[in-house]
């Protein structure tokens, strides 16, 4: 990160990095090579950024998630999309990035969600001398929608929102007043339940069946009595334990404004559950 974002479009984050110690500086020029996902000016204007820019803790791990090492341009992202989802490890701790690229070469957007924030590249692959920056328009790591809101707007997550439209269950993940810890299935996680029971995939998503599930605050309706689960950590990872099922934690901690998603590999589901009444 050179001293010409002093006064440019980095002038915000830089003030920021100096703000909190510096220190980050040091850790960009030691690592080498690096790709640096750097909030706009406009950005750090955020009314949810207000309460934490003195926090200098809060505000260092929110900086190294915006850092990951090694070099990363838009065209290294294309390729790791083309059959998953491209998620690149961090300095911070345990946090990924997981970038997405939606449209064709003429209309093409690539976003990038960390710490339960969506934001998109503006502008991409500006050379630095020790590799690239992408200026993005929010800051990663500080939560500014709720559960409904990080469910509409996620491209991971589309059919899980789909299917909570059906039945109106979505509607209350929009209270502020509650918190919701909600284990949400990725697209891939439903495409995985459509070849194992292709009848009970059809069923689900038949716009006229109700669809339920509980969380940590309310009761709702649900087909089985109450949730059980344990959870094992594995390197970088964790295993949710349900019924004899091994489930894969592929993102957790996804942090919203009126609670936490954790995005699994595969629903809690089982073929009894789906029963449609005539």
């Amino acid at each position: 990160m050179s001293s010409d974002n002093k006064n440019g479009a980095l002038r915000r984050f830089y003030e920021v990095i100096m703000e909190i110690g510096g220190e980050v500086l040091d850790d960009i020029n030691n690592l080498g090579d690096v790709t640096i996902l750097a909030p706009s000016n406009e950005a750090w204007n955020a009314s949810n950024i207000e309460n934490i820019i003195g926090n200098r803790e809060k505000m260092r791990d929110i900086v190294n998630m915006h850092i990951i090492k090694g070099r990363v341009d838009v065209e290294k992202i294309k390729q790791s999309n083309e059959n998953v989802i491209g998620q690149f490890p961090t300095i911070h701790s345990s946090t990924f990035l997981y970038f997405n690229v939606n449209g064709d070469d003429t209309n093409e957007m690539v976003t990038v969600e960390g710490g339960g924030v969506n934001a998109t590249i503006i502008v991409p692959d500006v050379a630095q001398t020790n590799g690239f920056v992408h200026i993005i328009d929010r800051v990663l790591g500080v939560p500014y929608t709720t559960v409904l809101g990080k469910l509409e707007t996620d491209p991971m997550l589309s059919d899980t929102y789909r299917m909570g439209q059906f039945s109106s269950f979505n509607d209350q993940l929009n209270n502020t007043q509650r918190r919701f810890t909600y284990f949400v299935p990725r697209d891939r996680a439903w495409q995985k339940t459509q070849y194992d029971y292709p009848s009970v995939y059809k069923k689900l998503f038949m716009k006229d069946f109700a669809y339920h599930k509980k969380n940590d605050s309310i009761i709702l309706p649900t087909f089985r009595d109450s949730l059980k689960i344990k959870v094992e950590e594995e390197v970088e990872s964790y295993v949710i334990l349900w019924n004899y099922k091994r489930i894969r934690v592929f993102r957790p901690d996804v942090e919203c404004t009126n609670g936490i998603i954790h995005v699994i590999d595969y629903p809690m589901l089982e073929k009894k559950d789906i029963v449609v009444r005539l």
